[in-house]
């Protein structure tokens, strides 16, 4: 099936874009507050099958703003509502679908958009499962005892603004592969398919593979944490735009850093030959792979520390942002 979804999408989308969605559901008095994950949406419907390969799905429920719309996409996962497994044929006309897509969307009507995740083979009165981003897990009292027990739950709160709780009783497993998955392996930016009964009760959850390097997390004040792991060394605030030490945070990622005459600070994976990035104090640029990537300010260096602009720091080390 995923050789027959059209592959020019990403063409289309630059050269119409777009829409941008906004995920995190609360409001607030002051809306700049609010953090603007780009959480997956969803989309449902009968589906029926392009000539050009695309997918045009569509509800009778005229009130939903997609309810007809056109899926594209690559590498797009078609799993079994019931197994969460991929599907082991191809999409029918007429069979309904959930799909969650990227929230950037052409303009056209019916409007296009990427597909990150289908779900088929829903039997009927089966409550189909639900795709989440995790955006933020819940501290909790933690008993102090070493090594520390076992989670029983975890709370959490996803990209588009739910609030879920999974606890040991639900079943919990990785998407095709043996590893062994527990609560602590959930973390912020997990992508995971939650199962419910009709009391909302998570009864089984899958957990895709982690697509980040970690996590960060920042203050106004300048503290700085990595995986839940403040930072002793403190982030810069200039013009109400916070800046964060470069060595400090790659290093609580698992990057290796060095200084290198010519080419300022220089981040690598270790053991890896290329660097991941290098930049020079003053420059508006940080030099990848890829070549020049224009930054949102210039590097910063005092004291003997080397500083970037948060947003282009965590994008170059690909680190999901908690808020």
């Amino acid at each position: 099936m995923k050789k027959r979804i059209v592959r020019v999408l990403s063409l289309a989308l630059c050269a119409v874009m777009v829409c941008a969605l906004p995920a995190f559901a609360a409001e607030t008095e002051n809306a700049a507050e609010v953090p603007a994950y780009l959480a997956p949406v969803r989309v449902w419907g009968r589906v029926t099958n392009l000539e050009d390969g695309g997918l045009l799905v569509q509800n009778d429920n005229e009130n939903d703003p997609y309810h007809e719309i056109i899926l594209h996409g690559e590498s797009i996962r078609i799993l079994d509502a019931v197994t969460g497994m991929p599907l082991d044929r191809e999409l029918k006309d007429g069979e309904v679908i959930y799909a969650w897509v990227g929230p950037a969307m052409t303009l056209s009507l019916p409007p296009h958009a990427t597909a990150q995740i289908i779900v088929a083979n829903i039997p009927e009165d089966f409550g189909a499962p639900q795709y989440y981003q995790v955006a933020k897990i819940k501290p909790q009292a933690m008993i102090a005892i070493y090594p520390p027990p076992a989670l029983t739950r975890v709370d959490l709160v996803t990209t588009s603004g739910e609030e879920l709780t999974i606890t040991d009783e639900a079943t919990l497993f990785p998407y095709l592969t043996r590893q062994v998955v527990r609560l602590e392996s959930l973390q912020p930016g997990s992508h995971i398919l939650v199962w419910t009964d009709d009391e909302g009760t998570v009864t089984k959850t899958m957990l895709f593979a982690y697509e980040y390097q970690g996590y960060a997390a920042w203050e106004l004040t300048g503290e700085v944490s990595v995986n839940d792991q403040r930072l002793s060394v403190t982030g810069k605030v200039m013009e109400e735009e916070v800046l964060l030490p470069i060595r400090a945070v790659a290093e609580a990622a698992g990057y290796d850093v060095q200084w290198v005459r010519g080419q300022g600070a220089v981040v690598m994976k270790p053991g890896a030959e290329a660097p991941i990035f290098s930049v020079l104090p003053g420059q508006d640029t940080a030099q990848t792979p890829g070549g020049g990537r224009e930054l949102s300010g210039a590097c910063y260096f005092e004291n003997g520390t080397t500083y970037l602009p948060a947003r282009d720091l965590v994008e170059l080390l690909d680190l999901f942002v908690v808020y």
